[in-house]
């Protein structure tokens, strides 16, 4: 291959813009730039519509009885009951909150979302919980089963995480026994 810098005599011939070349790439500047501000404005006005449009629909389809359920509820948490308490429920819903952010689900998106709506299931019974043990007051055998589902929540995420490693490990195994 030819080097083709040392055809070129850099420094004997200064580069020169022609006459008005720096104002016409400002005005041509400043035109884009004008277009490019409108249009992302209709943008952001039609992201506005569409989250309003949404949201209006799905209150109008929430059950007025579902809506009043939720106004009334008062959720207790552990932590309304001693530091320890609140220390053990701060401890797990990081983890949880962890493993969630954390979670690769690459090919395999059928079994997050197996394990998902199953967290979730145990989350909605972990709200019930909640409620109980505002109506109720401090009991032993709800605190020890709000505990109890802080657990198996991170240990089914826990879980996934192992089955997604394993299935990406032998996907990764079964190509490189195809590649010799």
């Amino acid at each position: 291959m030819k080097d083709l810098r040392k055809d070129f005599n850099y420094e004997n011939a200064p580069l020169q813009m022609s006459e008005g070349h720096q104002q016409l790439f400002e005005t041509k500047l400043k035109k884009e730039s004008k277009a490019v501000s409108s249009s992302e404005t209709l943008q952001k006005i039609a992201a506005v519509l569409i989250v309003a449009l949404v949201s209006s629909i799905l209150w109008l389809q929430t059950p007025p009885d579902q809506i009043q359920q939720n106004e009334t509820s008062n959720l207790i948490s552990l932590g309304d009951f001693s530091p320890e308490f609140q220390k053990i429920e701060s401890f797990y819903q990081a983890s949880i909150n962890y493993e969630l952010a954390t979670l690769e689900t690459g090919d395999y998106d059928d079994l997050v979302n197996s394990y998902v709506l199953e967290v979730e299931k145990i989350d909605g019974e972990y709200k019930r919980l909640q409620n109980e043990l505002a109506q109720q007051g401090f009991d032993e055998t709800l605190i020890e089963a709000m505990i109890e589902n802080l657990q198996l929540r991170l240990e089914l995420l826990q879980n996934l995480k192992l089955k997604l490693t394993e299935l990406k490990t032998l996907n990764h195994d079964s190509e490189s026994i195809y590649q010799l």
